[in-house]
Parts: structure tokens; sequence; C-alpha cells
């Protein structure tokens, strides 16, 4: 059985050499390149409209991107030829050209969480534990920590 963490010549040889082989192999790189253009998003376009705008996907070269509402895509097309400017500068080895918007998709609402009913603490438990507490000077500190305690103990069995 072939050894597939090693060379050809089945000699050891340093991860980032080996990482655009591997990219490349498993097409990530249009992922990093789409990684990379969210991280300097908001250096981009500016911290308020990066609140309202983000990249989405690429396809080929074009770049597509998430807009609030139809009010902001009609201002992103507006500001569309000097974007497309910013954003090549830092794609530098794969040049976008074009850029298109999408409204963003509205996120599911969060499942509800039940917590279970809280049950009586025993008591013995809870003065082990204060008596380990004693030791924290801060009385705040203390007592938020046995509160956290508290709630944890009557949600667990």
């Amino acid at each position: 059985m072939e050894k597939r963490n090693r060379s050809k010549n089945n000699e050891l040889s340093f991860l980032g050499d080996s990482l655009s082989t591997i990219y490349a192999a498993k097409k990530w790189k249009h992922q990093w390149r789409l990684f990379r253009l969210i991280q300097d998003w908001p250096t981009i376009i500016g911290t308020e409209v990066a609140r309202l705008t983000a990249p989405a996907f690429f396809r080929q070269d074009v770049l597509w991107i998430f807009v609030q509402d139809s009010a902001w895509m009609q201002h992103m097309q507006f500001i569309k030829l000097d974007l497309l400017a910013r954003v090549n500068k830092i794609m530098t080895e794969q040049p976008v050209t074009d850029i298109r918007w999408l409204l963003q998709p509205e996120m599911p609402p969060a499942p509800e969480r039940h917590l279970p009913q809280p049950h009586p603490v025993d008591p013995n438990q809870e003065r082990l534990f204060q008596g380990m507490t004693e030791g924290i000077a801060n009385q705040e500190c203390r007592q938020a920590l046995q509160r956290l305690w508290q709630t944890f103990a009557s949600h667990t069995k």
C-alpha cells in the first residue's frame, strides 16, 4: 500500500510546499479566494456598508455579493466600477471581471431550546462547592460563580 503523505522520492516534505498541490486537487482555491475577500471586505467597502453587504460566491470570474435590500442593490450598482477596481487590487492573481448582486437570504429562525425543569440541588453538594469558592477574594465573582453552579446543578442529574 502506498503512503499518501510522502513525496515521490519517499522523502518527507514541508507542508507549505505541498499546499498548492493539495488546494488544486481539492479545488479549494476558489473557496480560499472568497475567504480572503470576506476577511478584507470591511477595508474594501467600508465598515458601515460591510454590515449591509457580504461577498457571497464566485461564478467563474464574476463576484456575487449579498445585499440587504433592493435599495442597497441599486446603491451598489452606482459604485460598481469603483468597487470592482478595489476588489481587483486584492484579487491580483485572478481578477474579477464583473460584480452582480443578490438579496441576502433570510436566516431561518433559531429553534426554540427547551431547558429541563430545574430540580432541587443537594444541600451537601452546594456546601462543598461554596467551600471550594471561599478562596475567591472578589465577593461579586464568588457569588456569580456560585449562581452559575447552582443553575448548572439544578438542570443536570
